[in-house]
């Protein structure tokens, strides 16, 4: 699987061999390294318009030959697909170590690698390569990685992280918020996910849990770098990304929790260590620094007609929202069945000023999560919502209500009633016809970010085709009341710019029961951040977008003195931009489609960054 530039071809520098320690075995092996890789740069040989690919990354998957589940390879993808980093997937150790940066994916055992693979490992580093990996399980890499014997835990609770003067690895994590995060809740759990210390031999502790113990270091070996993670990816990635994260967030809502977040903003600040000229894809739609999705909760018999004020409000800024219909048409213990004729003519009424209409089940269902799953060709008329609940009649059957009432509609995004997720959620959704989904907490996942969502919720199941919109801020609860609207505006507004600073997203959920003080607290919200570096619009919208910057395929190469970006097929969404950061010795940047005809770009500066915003 290949994702941005494709072409591998990475030679290694001469070094003048002044850090080689003498020692024999790294000696044998930096001469087999040399002799293995082909002289010179075999992408830039004369007539070859191809040139050597810049900052892509290897995700080295170990785990079919230590006989081991593919999670951390999952974990890996996600990272970097989120990111927006271009990387291969190879289980071949001579073609990763063409790169300059690898990412090892599954235990580092003694009996992983052959003594000539373990040779060529350690030269890759000793001649200026970087290498990142977790689950160091055998004393043969101790040396590479400056790290001694492992002590195991699941009684650890808590990582704090050194700042980036520490090393420039940590250069996203400059919050409280990220320098100190949870990775459970010890009042809950008395046991959590593992915790593998190293005591540090030579190299430098950059993270340690609250007794002291090293998690994550870097050692400096010959000219290159060996980074070590005392914990799986796949338990402070993919864990968190379906709620499995033994309850570690801060809080429910309403604040900035990075916890999952600040694993992949350290594998992304090494990418931007290693890498002098760099390329990645924005997750932000035209370049812009972050994005507010807003969207509403249509489940209260007042919020039909409400629902029309709020898109008018929206509309009179230039903004779409997504509303969540709830089409419930019977009567129980909670309420009658309000989804009637007049109600589905004022949701027609909210699409046509643009409202982005999503589904919001049927039942709205305090126990939608712990609904079976039920049959998957359920419809309308044979569904039974009092008496047999499942979890495809709710999708399905709202969706072909709302499909039914609303002119030109196919319902593709979907919000669970109080962001209540069963298992097998996202395999149902996509076979009921959806795309994209809302119904997990930003805070309670800790994750600012568009994801793949898993089919299940196991972190041994495979990726759905769902995009995963975690949700930011809540008005309900009493979170947000006529008394707090100012200070709920200042701390959204934090909250914002906090996630901007990563380039993540926030998505704000107001339930249009009242046009009162919170049809005001949006206004009061949106009206702070006009003239800003901000995207303001719908979740369907956003998700597209993602979906359609996964998709995106690239080659970054250096022709003399330009940097290239040369699409390997179609032409460029306008909505699609890259991140570029170069050298002095690049006079110019220049996109290309996939016939290497320019396409036009505005530069904006933002940091250390030069993001290229397409001109259509």
């Amino acid at each position: 699987m290949i994702f941005g530039a494709s072409d591998p071809a990475y030679s290694i520098r001469e070094t003048g061999m002044k850090k080689i320690t003498g020692n024999k075995n790294l000696l044998l092996a930096l001469i087999g390294i040399l002799t293995m890789l082909p002289v010179g740069n075999p992408c830039c040989q004369a007539g070859d318009t191809s040139f050597l690919p810049v900052s892509t990354v290897v995700i080295l998957d170990l785990t079919k030959r230590n006989k081991e589940t593919g999670i951390e390879v999952v974990a890996l993808k996600q990272c970097f697909d989120i990111t927006g980093i271009s990387y291969i997937i190879t289980e071949d150790l001579k073609e990763a170590v063409k790169y300059k940066l690898i990412y090892t994916a599954g235990s580092l055992f003694n009996a992983t690698f052959s003594p000539v693979e373990l040779q060529t490992l350690f030269a890759f580093v000793e001649t200026g390569g970087t290498l990142v990996s977790a689950l160091i399980g055998g004393n043969r890499y101790y040396t590479l990685f400056g790290i001694d014997q492992p002590v195991d835990s699941r009684k650890r609770y808590q990582i704090n992280f050194k700042d980036s003067s520490a090393d420039a690895a940590l250069k996203y994590i400059d919050r409280k918020e990220e320098r100190s995060i949870l990775l459970g809740n010890k009042n809950l759990f008395p046991e959590i996910i593992w915790t593998h210390s190293y005591e540090v031999r030579d190299a430098a502790s950059l993270g340690s849990t609250e007794d002291g113990k090293n998690v994550f270091s870097v050692n400096e070996f010959g000219e290159g770098l060996a980074y070590a993670f005392g914990l799986a990816y796949s338990d402070v990635i993919l864990l968190p990304h379906i709620g499995g994260d033994y309850e570690a967030q801060r809080s429910w809502i309403n604040e900035f929790e990075p916890g999952s977040d600040v694993f992949m903003l350290i594998l992304k600040g090494i990418f931007e260590k290693t890498f002098e000229t760099q390329v990645y894809l924005s997750a932000i739609p035209y370049g812009f620094q972050t994005a507010l999705l807003l969207s509403h909760d249509v489940d209260a018999q007042s919020s039909f007609r409400n629902s029309i004020d709020y898109a008018l409000l929206e509309n009179r800024f230039g903004f779409r929202s997504t509303f969540f219909i709830t089409t419930k048409y019977f009567s129980d213990e909670t309420d009658i069945g309000y989804y009637n004729p007049i109600r589905s003519g004022y949701v027609k009424n909210v699409k046509e000023l643009g409202g982005d209409i999503g589904s919001h089940s049927v039942s709205h269902s305090r126990t939608f999560n712990k609904l079976i799953l039920g049959d998957e060709n359920i419809n309308l008329a044979g569904y039974r919502p009092l008496s047999n609940p499942t979890v495809f009649g709710e999708l399905k059957v709202s969706k072909e209500i709302l499909d039914k009432d609303l002119p030109g509609q196919d319902t593709i995004v979907f919000r669970a009633g109080e962001l209540r997720v069963p298992d097998g959620l996202f395999e149902a959704l996509e076979k009921s016809g959806y795309k994209f989904d809302s119904s997990f907490s930003a805070n309670d996942n800790m994750v600012n970010f568009a994801y793949r969502a898993l089919k299940r919720r196991n972190i041994g199941a495979e990726e759905s085709s769902i995009v995963e919109i975690p949700v930011t801020f809540d008005d309900s609860q009493g979170f947000l009341n006529e008394s707090n609207m100012d200070v709920m505006v200042r701390k959204w507004f934090d909250v914002i710019w906090a996630n901007a600073d990563n380039e993540a997203i926030s998505t704000l959920l107001i339930h249009p029961t009242e046009t009162g003080y919170k049809l005001k607290t949006e206004e009061k919200l949106l009206s702070s951040l006009q003239g800003r570096d901000i995207w303001i619009g719908d979740i369907g919208t956003y998700a597209d977008f993602w979906n359609r910057r996964f998709a995106c395929r690239y080659k970054a190469f250096i022709n003399r003195d330009k940097l290239i970006i040369r699409l390997l097929s179609g032409a460029a969404a306008p909505d699609i931009s890259f991140a570029v950061k170069y050298p002095g010795s690049i006079k110019s940047v220049e996109v290309q489609n996939s016939n290497g005809q320019r396409i036009n770009f505005l530069e904006i500066k933002r940091g250390d960054h030069i993001f290229l915003r397409n001109k259509q």
